[in-house]
């Protein structure tokens, strides 16, 4: 296998993990294990509404395949190359493609499309009622992350710092914009999000870039996070998880570094707070909360960045983000198990496994339905019931 520059940064920092855990006394290599769950009493309960298997999805090379939603059709792909579309709410199979390609970032959906791209560069659109191709186009860089679709353009991010716009209706390049990398990054990388006529994008330099969706031009340029100490893998500040636009509003946060609440339109700072995640964060009930990269799970206030609540029964189970379901919090682990908390308490309310692998590919909420997806390409739709 071919590594790209990004591949062997993470590479590099996964050795000196594993060097730093191998020097462990018995005592520390304790404190490097998940934390075990105990027993809960459910008020709720996340029950399965149907399931499909769907194939393997490549967490190796960190694929993270999220599901596209629109017009009553969940849209999903698998890393051997199969693109697959059910109808939302029974689960029934409407149309399966194999691009013969091994799929790496998507399911963009938008504009009728369904968009995904390779390890290659290589991004495909699929008309999304039948799955039959509407364009193909080579870009120079690996794709891992989803590609955005909206306002008649595909604007997909490259591990390489690129951010690059593409004609919707053929997939030409309509503009690019470049990002100089820092020396060490992740290997995750943060998924486009347009919005307003705009697209939202956060870097691996630890800043939000927000762009003219149609010419690319900048409209303004913030930073999330300021790499502390002097060692490269101290100062790894990544943004991996996707802005979320609300309104007048756009959150953000990053690795080793801080949550933000920005203004949409200028970029102007309403608040910041440490934190680290690999993963976008969720809004709901005057709440955003986070999946800290060491497992604990926390809400903040929308208007002011006061933390009302963390959790920490859940540190080193390689936690999902999460996302805000039916008057929940919704997390998953790297053992199959979704958690529901209480968003005023942060207490669990609900647990189910929904499989044996791990849950760690953004989870999609819509209305009365949550998917999730699973490294073994288990596609799961649940709706959430009241217990009494």
């Amino acid at each position: 296998m071919i590594l790209t520059p990004k591949a062997l940064n993470r590479c590099v920092a996964l050795a000196l993990a594993a060097l730093l855990s191998a020097c462990a006394s018995n005592d520390e290599k304790e404190d490097t294990d998940p934390v075990e769950l105990t027993e809960i009493t459910e008020s709720v309960k996340l029950r399965e509404v149907w399931s499909k298997n769907i194939g393997d999805i490549d967490a190796l090379r960190y694929a993270m395949l999220k599901p596209g939603l629109i017009d009553g059709k969940v849209i999903a792909a698998n890393s051997d190359g199969d693109v697959f579309a059910f109808e939302r709410t029974t689960g029934k199979r409407l149309w399966k493609v194999d691009l013969d390609q091994s799929i790496s970032g998507g399911v963009g959906v938008g504009q009728g499309l369904a968009v995904v791209a390779d390890y290659r560069g290589r991004v495909v659109a699929l008309n999304i009622e039948d799955g039959s191709q509407r364009w193909e186009t080579q870009l120079g860089g690996e794709v891992v992350a989803t590609p955005a679709v909206g306002a008649g353009v595909v604007v997909v991010q490259t591990v390489d710092g690129k951010l690059l716009g593409l004609d919707g209706a053929t997939g030409e390049q309509r503009w690019r914009h470049n990002t100089a990398l820092p020396v060490l990054t992740l290997r995750g990388t943060a998924s486009p999000v347009i919005s307003g006529g705009a697209v939202f994008a956060g870097l691996d330099n630890g800043k939000l870039v927000v762009l003219n969706a149609i010419d690319g031009l900048t409209r303004w340029e913030q930073r999330v996070a300021i790499p502390q100490g002097s060692a490269e893998l101290e100062r790894v500040v990544d943004i991996d998880g996707a802005p979320v636009v609300r309104g007048e509003l756009v959150f953000a946060a990053s690795y080793q570094g801080r949550i933000v609440a920005l203004s949409s339109e200028d970029g102007r700072g309403l608040w910041a707070r440490d934190a680290s995640t690999n993963h976008s964060v969720a809004v709901g009930a005057g709440q955003v909360y986070l999946s800290g990269a060491d497992g604990s799970v926390h809400a903040y206030n929308v208007g002011n960045g006061q933390i009302e609540w963390s959790n920490s029964e859940l540190l080193r189970r390689e936690l999902s983000g999460p996302a805000y379901f039916g008057d929940v919090v919704v997390v998953g682990d790297y053992d199959g198990y979704l958690h529901a908390l209480d968003p005023a308490s942060g207490r669990f309310v609900g647990r189910e496994r929904i499989d044996r692998d791990p849950v760690r590919i953004p989870l999609l909420a819509d209305g009365d339905l949550l998917f999730a997806l699973s490294d073994d390409g288990e596609l799961v739709a649940l709706r959430l019931e009241r217990l009494q």
